[in-house]
């Protein structure tokens, strides 16, 4: 066993001193009521008296002064074999002093382990001079059980909270940080001082205007101060590296069964992606509204026009509805192309292509890859429409011998790309330059402000040239802003009257 004793009467005298006898005498019957163990050894750490719950617990009864039975039995609570020399009897018998609370592993006959925790006092006589010791013991097995079953739930709970994409801390009553989860020291960019450092995990703290609040201000330190959890309070983190974080913390106090707080958990969550989806949400719903009233000015403007220039009722539904055509399938060419932009080969084909049949060669459309920015989406597509309608009406593609070629290419001048667009009639009839200005005209000179511009009246049909910087990846948002084709204010993303 341990350097604990055995069970039975004391042993005689030749075997025990006299002072020995005379200390344990004392006891009485009184040990055996006891409901810890007891035992006693003289001054060599021989078994001379111990109790039936010391016999339990050993599993045996082994004789009184048996010399066998010296320091043997026990373990570490590790598992590891206890040297005689190391056993607390033997500590208490070489110093002379008593030890205190030892745990250690007994073994039992039947290869059992239970685990003790051991206090042992020294025996002195009267003078008082060292005669033996005395060591009370008890079985901890089922506590060290639930102890472990405890650490090994609280252990579960930490790696549940560390596996969590959710940013989680503790602290104790006072406010001192005892867990951070690795998402909290993601989101503070530093590891806290667990014990150490109080309320907050993160470098610096503010308000949601951006004024600087102090750590023991904080939500959790509020909440530990009131007792009540604190919500829906907005708050901005700053990391070490001057990364700043907009959160909401939930802080909420802890208490044990008495009511009494021990401590709070506090949960910070990231709003990073709400706020900007916030702030988007704000610019698209700016940017809708900017949109529709320019659609309906650009709207306004071909109605004015359509009207202004139309010889009867008939004439001017026809130029409208054709007008307003051509402006929605600019609109779901943006629409497709998330509002970033549109092909120009796209766009022609969607524009002028429906005034001749696909199979048809009077109609040639070729050109480079030309990327069309918004505003420039909305303009050509006007006036594509306008040149085709042209055609039709009083151009190559009113004849059957006529024919239009819409062609371009796309060049590198003063470090941006330039696009080089011709648009030209054949074999159509004789043309002569027109007395006042149309709105094809009017589109391309006003709605293409950048545009440079030239107009040729051969004599078998109209010749258009248009050069003008390519702003694709220009980032307009919706924003830019172009004359309307006849003085009325500037709009955006497209032409108004």
């Amino acid at each position: 066993m341990d350097s604990l004793a055995y069970h039975g009467p004391i042993a005689p005298a030749p075997v025990v001193s006299l002072a020995l006898q005379r200390a344990l005498q004392s006891w009485g019957g009184l040990l055996e009521s006891l409901p810890v163990a007891i035992s006693a050894c003289d001054l060599d750490g021989y078994l001379v008296q111990y109790n039936r719950r010391a016999a339990e617990l050993w599993g045996q009864s082994p004789p009184i002064g048996d010399r066998e039975y010296r320091f043997s039995g026990a373990y570490e609570p590790s598992g590891a074999p206890l040297s005689p020399s190391d056993a607390p009897m033997a500590e208490l018998l070489r110093t002379g002093r008593p030890v205190r609370d030892r745990e250690l592993l007994l073994e039992r006959p039947d290869g059992g382990r239970i685990t003790i925790l051991a206090n042992l006092d020294p025996l002195l006589d009267a003078r008082g001079k060292l005669v033996g010791g005395v060591s009370c013991f008890q079985d901890i097995t089922e506590r060290k059980a639930a102890e472990e079953r405890l650490r090994a739930h609280e252990q579960w709970y930490r790696d549940l909270l560390d596996a969590l994409p959710a940013a989680i801390y503790t602290t104790d009553a006072e406010g001192r940080i005892t867990f951070c989860n690795r998402a909290a020291e993601a989101l503070a960019g530093r590891q806290p001082s667990l014990g150490s450092d109080e309320w907050c995990v993160t470098w610096r703290l503010y308000s949601a205007d951006g004024t600087p609040l102090a750590h023991e201000n904080c939500p959790m330190a509020v909440a530990l101060r009131e007792g009540k959890p604190v919500r829906e309070v907005e708050k901005i983190v700053e990391r070490p590296d001057g990364t700043r974080i907009p959160v909401i913390p939930y802080p909420t106090p802890l208490r044990d069964a008495s009511g009494a707080i021990v401590g709070a958990v506090n949960m910070l969550v990231d709003i990073t992606e709400r706020k900007r989806a916030e702030e988007q949400k704000t610019l698209l719903l700016r940017e809708l509204a900017h949109r529709v009233n320019n659609t309906f000015a650009v709207i306004l403007a071909m109605a004015q026009q359509s009207l202004r220039t139309a010889p009867s009722p008939q004439v001017f539904s026809e130029a409208f509805t054709g007008r307003l055509q051509a402006l929605a399938k600019a609109h779901n060419l943006l629409l497709d192309g998330e509002w970033a932009g549109a092909d120009l080969g796209d766009l022609a084909r969607s524009q002028a292509g429906v005034f001749c049949p696909a199979d048809s060669d009077r109609l040639t459309i070729a050109g480079p890859p030309a990327k069309l920015g918004p505003t420039q989406v909305i303009a050509f597509g006007l006036v594509l429409h306008e040149l085709a309608t042209n055609a039709c009406k009083h151009g190559a593609l009113s004849v059957d011998t006529g024919r239009v070629e819409l062609g371009w290419d796309v060049r590198r001048e003063d470090g941006a790309d330039h696009l080089h667009l011709t648009w030209t009639e054949r074999h159509g009839p004789a043309v002569a330059p027109p007395s006042r200005q149309g709105l094809g005209s009017r589109l391309i000179a006003r709605g293409l402000p950048d545009a440079a511009i030239d107009w040729r009246f051969e004599p078998d049909g109209v010749v258009c040239t248009i050069d003008l910087p390519l702003e694709a990846g220009r980032p307009t948002n919706g924003m830019a802003r172009l004359p309307s084709v006849d003085g009325g204010h500037a709009t955006a993303n497209g032409l108004a009257g």
